[in-house]
């Protein structure tokens, strides 16, 4: 554990949809908040350094997206904003999104939302997921996990569900509350 008290680490696949999408999780962390409505307009937000032409984090940025062609920081802040903010981010409907109306179409209509608008929401995956990323890179850590633990039997490998995340998938399985 690299954290004290309600924070915790989580290992993440290091490229891809496992990186991007925990990347753009942490960003929307102050409007979570409530603090912003954009996460660029947080300073102490990446990705607001590199909208604002921080040379790290512009580097860090085209890293994050360089699997999906990104080779210079306009391209990468796109691909990430258009992650953040779906589609139709132009769109009215976005920030009308409440926790409830979330969660009454996740538990009570069984249904899926879109990435960006389950970014918004307090996924419990990115906090207690423990490992995150392709169903290949998480059972590449099972055996560890067991011994690590004590258990008898391997843990599954456990798809991440409510929204269309691609190959997401976590090592520690939730019961209850995945949405927040």
């Amino acid at each position: 554990t690299l954290w004290a008290d309600r924070f915790k680490s989580v290992l993440v696949e290091g490229h891809g949809n496992p990186l991007q999408t925990m990347a753009a999780y942490i960003d929307l962390n102050p409007v979570r908040a409530g603090l912003v409505e954009d996460p660029k307009d947080y300073r102490f937000c990446g990705y607001a350094e590199a909208v604002a032409g921080v040379a790290e984090a512009e580097r860090g940025m085209v890293h994050i997206w360089s699997d999906h062609g990104a080779r210079d920081p306009q391209s990468a802040l796109q691909a990430h904003r258009l992650l953040i903010f779906g589609k139709h981010a132009a769109q009215a409907g976005l920030s009308d999104m409440t926790r409830e109306r979330a969660l009454k179409v996740l538990d009570a209509q069984e249904g899926e939302l879109s990435k960006a608008v389950m970014l918004r929401c307090r996924v419990r995956y990115f906090t207690d997921g423990a490992i995150l990323g392709s169903a290949e890179f998480v059972r590449g850590f099972t055996g560890a996990w067991q011994v690590e633990r004590g258990r008898k039997h391997p843990p599954k490998v456990n798809a991440m569900r409510g929204s269309a995340w691609g190959d997401l998938a976590v090592i520690q399985g939730l019961r209850r509350k995945v949405f927040g």
